[in-house]
């Protein structure tokens, strides 16, 4: 089957990330006419940067809510073909519920996206090499939207964190799928994953495709959309394009090396040896970014992108990098805990760890989030965040992942793996780096395997808070140029 992807036809978001565009901010717009509103989307459609440029000073991005395609009267029995969550919104009690967006993050504590705020119909993801180009290019649609009747919700500010760390003071941006079809990757890295588990319109893991939203043959009379592929009858106004996930949440990086130093003071290491060691052991990597399960019991401090490993044979027992890790939890990679028990018959045993990768491979996103906030201290070295007071900076992380199923890959992962708090045979545990479900549910501890008898961190407080989320959906260039002429 023919995998060539239509990259003229995509946001390049999808294929790229912008690592040498380190400038970024995300405009929250609500849309207060229709017709004017189209007006805009046509003036800037051939701006849109799609997937076949590589662009080396700006790029520009455009996504919906289903609140901003209804605004922007797309058919009713259209918008009813999108995927259910995307409909609902993060926002959906149920749906909140199974995200764990309780208490301190349930979306009536929002800034943005929850029902206590502005309705968000648009995002407008705005990338350039320096500040003063990306001013510019802000500048440029800000100015233009009170003309076409649209209004600013919000500028999300994003910052650089030196050394590509993240506030907490570790590596990140390493772990990322490869899409089949592009030629980024070698034949020796891994995982390359079927293009229809991040795009619409093509084959993914199961070889099949996922669901997209479609327009009746007689809805799109200047025809503009593709034909879509299981339906002579429809045409597919999700062909490249995909959905997106966006989760602002805060990062108190005082309060986690607080609790690193205060909770792992061992006899053989100083304070501060052994809050590194725990902190790595809640993340799975050292500071600089080397894996646990292929580095030494001693701190890594050589910069390392390595991502090129499993669980499976490296680390069955959680020895080097416990289960409960946060790359471990969002990640599995060859290891789940059906297979955790090793059987003396190899092909059993072989076939165990290809069930798990065949289920893993199912449940990837990519990434495309950016820091914001200024560092607490700019040399990023842990010792150094340790000793560092609070200085009350609103800081954190724009957590935005594309995936073409929201449900089956997002909320899996959030749901069954990160939040789960009898992950892979624990109990009491979830990601140690993310949101707690609840101030009366107790997955506040955090476990180590360790011989002769494992250790249990206990009473972790809440290290980061969910401030602001969203579903959007990022259109192909024919599905926006369909958008904008819908009557």
């Amino acid at each position: 089957m023919n995998t060539t992807l239509e990259l003229e036809d995509m946001q390049g978001l999808i294929v790229r990330g912008y690592e040498k565009l380190p400038e970024a901010k995300f405009l929250l717009l609500q849309i207060n006419d229709a017709t004017s509103a189209k007006q805009y989307l046509a003036s800037i459609l051939g701006q849109i940067t799609t997937a076949a440029n590589k662009p080396e000073h700006t790029a520009l991005h455009i996504a919906f809510t289903a609140s901003g395609l209804h605004a922007l009267q797309l058919p009713p029995s259209v918008l009813a073909s999108f995927q259910r969550e995307f409909l609902e919104g993060m926002q959906e009690p149920t749906r909140a519920h199974i995200l764990g967006d309780t208490h301190l993050n349930a979306p009536a504590q929002w800034q943005w996206g929850g029902p206590n705020n502005g309705r968000v119909d648009l995002l407008l993801l705005c990338y350039a090499n320096t500040p003063s180009n990306l001013d510019q290019l802000c500048a440029l649609h800000i100015n233009a939207f009170k003309q076409y009747g649209i209004y600013l919700i919000k500028t999300q500010e994003t910052e650089t964190i030196p050394r590509a760390k993240e506030h907490f003071g570790f590596r990140d941006g390493i772990s990322k799928p490869f899409i089949e079809g592009l030629k980024n990757y070698s034949e020796q890295e891994k995982p390359v994953i079927k293009a229809g588990e991040f795009i619409l319109g093509y084959e993914n893991e199961y070889e099949n495709y996922t669901s997209s939203p479609l327009v009746p043959l007689s809805e799109d009379p200047e025809n503009i959309l593709p034909i879509y592929i299981k339906s002579n009858e429809h045409k597919d106004l999700g062909k490249n394009g995909t959905y997106l996930i966006y989760r602002q949440m805060t990062q108190d990086v005082p309060g986690f090396w607080k609790y690193l130093k205060e909770n792992s003071k061992e006899p053989a290491n100083t304070n501060e040896e052994a809050a590194i060691k725990l902190g790595a052991k809640m993340v799975g990597r050292w500071p600089e970014g080397a894996p646990l399960v292929l580095s030494s019991e001693e701190i890594d401090t050589n910069p390392s992108t390595e991502n090129n490993f499993g669980y499976w044979k490296e680390d069955p027992e959680g020895m080097k990098c416990p289960f409960g890790a946060h790359i471990r939890r969002n990640n599995p990679r060859d290891f789940l805990l059906t297979e955790r028990s090793q059987s003396t018959n190899l092909k059993l045993n072989e076939k165990r760890k290809e069930v798990s990768v065949e289920m893993i491979r199912k449940h990837q996103i990519l990434r495309r989030g950016r820091s914001f906030g200024k560092p607490l201290d700019p040399s990023m070295e842990p010792e150094k965040l340790m000793a560092a007071s609070d200085d009350g900076v609103f800081r954190g992380l724009h957590f935005i992942c594309l995936a073409g199923h929201i449900s089956r890959q997002f909320e899996f992962i959030l749901n069954a793996w990160s939040k789960s708090p009898t992950f892979s045979g624990l109990y009491n545990d979830s990601d140690p780096l993310g949101a707690k479900q609840a101030s009366d549910h107790l997955d506040n501890e955090f476990t180590c395997p360790a011989a002769p008898a494992r250790r249990k961190y206990r009473n972790m407080p809440q290290f980061t808070q969910l401030v602001g989320g969203a579903y959007f959906f990022l259109p192909g260039i024919k599905a926006l140029q369909y958008i904008i002429k819908t009557p």
